[in-house]
């Protein structure tokens, strides 16, 4: 009788268990570990097969490279914020800009052109620089970091989901950014209106000081971010080249970013003149821990997810029940996203799903039904509990789960019902 519950009740009643644990105030990582077995049993995963999943989840390149990447910027992140580098960044855009309310806004947006796992990371120590001294909670700076750092996931190249989904969709990139870069400004508005709006005005300008010094004094100072961009570009340039002398190399995509963090580490080094006892008590602090133990309970959940195959379950119910196309087309990647957290796994669970459900032709119609996927699936990764950018924002500012979740649930459905009225109107035409 347990377990012919529906796959997606059961779904929903682990999440809901791991959100009881951590209000138990029980760490966030044994929490989703222990949900992650309750789950794997829950849909008849063998002992031995639940035990295998948590292996291979935890020694799969994806994972170590993101052990790589999430500690290296969490180095980084110690090294500017001990240096002060993080305040001259701060102060820097502030002084052009005039208002540290949209350089809290405006920091991590830079952040998040870069597709760095856990990003959310690198920006946090900034927002928290520009926000110290104006009383703002944990939970508004989570959201001011958290939302903004995703406001290029729509459509930003770089990200290995918009890769993911123009391969799959078979259309071509400036086709699918044409169609979604729209939602980011929409997404941009959004943030200004529910979570910048009530921060007070006037506990956060200060005199506007624009001249080509300052630009040039800026963009020195963000250097480390700018070095990541130009690293993965000039690896990029060398592969093509080497390709067009008949030499095929390439890293993985999921290591890729990790030579230009160590370079990036090696350059604040230098320009900060970090001794070697600082930089080991960067790489040792007790912090990079907790973070990495919660990045494995991550990947075991989403492994533990794919092998019980419960996003397939998902889908065979809602088309069982009769549920409009439209509906199925926006429902699945948003169960999509609320499960895995992540960019890459909604679109790679969700999309060979729903793609066939699309009309051919016209392009437009085909691209309409691809936005409204894509949207859906975004923001239910954007709502996930295990979207590793929210908790390690969360944790960094030491913000309560809920709390959190309340400032952000606003705007995120403001962009799921403007995605269904922008679907709705291009039924029309």
């Amino acid at each position: 009788m347990l377990f012919a519950v529906p796959a997606l009740i059961k779904i929903l009643c682990v999440f809901g268990l791991i959100l009881l644990l951590n209000r138990l105030r029980l760490t966030l990582s044994l929490c989703l570990f222990l949900g992650s077995l309750v789950l794997g049993f829950w849909m008849k995963l063998a002992p031995e097969a639940v035990i295998q999943s948590v292996f291979y989840s935890l020694t799969r390149l994806q994972t170590i490279s993101l052990f790589l990447i999430v500690g290296s910027i969490l180095v980084i992140s110690r090294l500017m914020k001990e240096s002060r580098h993080m305040d001259r960044i701060v102060e820097g855009f502030a002084r052009l800009s005039g208002n540290k309310r949209t350089a809290g806004a405006v920091l991590p947006a830079l952040i998040g052109l870069l597709p760095m796992p856990g990003g959310a990371l690198f920006s946090a120590p900034m927002v928290e620089t520009t926000f110290n001294r104006h009383a703002l909670s944990g939970e508004q700076q989570t959201a001011v970091n958290y939302w903004f750092r995703h406001i290029w996931e729509y459509w930003w190249p770089l990200y290995p989901a918009v890769v993911l989904a123009v391969a799959l969709l078979k259309v071509k990139t400036w086709q699918f950014i044409v169609f979604m870069a729209p939602m980011t400004v929409i997404m941009v508005l959004a943030g200004m209106i529910f979570i910048l709006k009530p921060i007070p005005k006037n506990s956060v300008h200060e005199k506007k000081i624009f001249s080509s010094a300052e630009v040039k004094s800026f963009l020195w100072e963000i250097m480390p971010i700018l070095i990541v961009v130009m690293v993965i570009i000039l690896l990029e340039v060398l592969t093509g080249l080497l390709k067009m002398g008949g030499i095929t190399f390439s890293l993985p995509a999921a290591v890729s970013i990790l030579p230009g963090l160590l370079v990036s580490i090696i350059w604040v080094c230098r320009v900060n003149r970090i001794t070697f006892k600082q930089l080991w008590a960067a790489v040792y602090d007790r912090g990079v821990l907790s973070i990495l133990l919660l990045v494995a309970a991550i990947m075991i959940f989403q492994g533990i997810m794919k092998d019980s195959r419960a996003v397939f379950d998902i889908r065979s119910e809602l088309m069982t029940y009769k549920i409009p196309i439209w509906l199925v087309v926006a429902i699945m990647p948003f169960l999509s996203g609320l499960i895995t957290g992540i960019g890459i796994g909604f679109v790679g669970t969700s999309f060979p799903l729903v793609i066939p459900l699309f009309p051919a032709t016209p392009l437009f119609d085909y691209l309409s039904y691809a936005a409204l996927a894509y949207v859906f699936g975004f923001m239910g990764m954007m709502l996930s509990p295990v979207h590793l950018c929210f908790l390690v924002t969360k944790d960094y500012f030491r913000a309560n789960f809920l709390d959190s979740y309340r400032l952000i649930f606003k705007p995120i459905l403001a962009l799921m019902l403007t995605a269904v009225v922008l679907f709705l109107i291009s039924r029309v035409f």
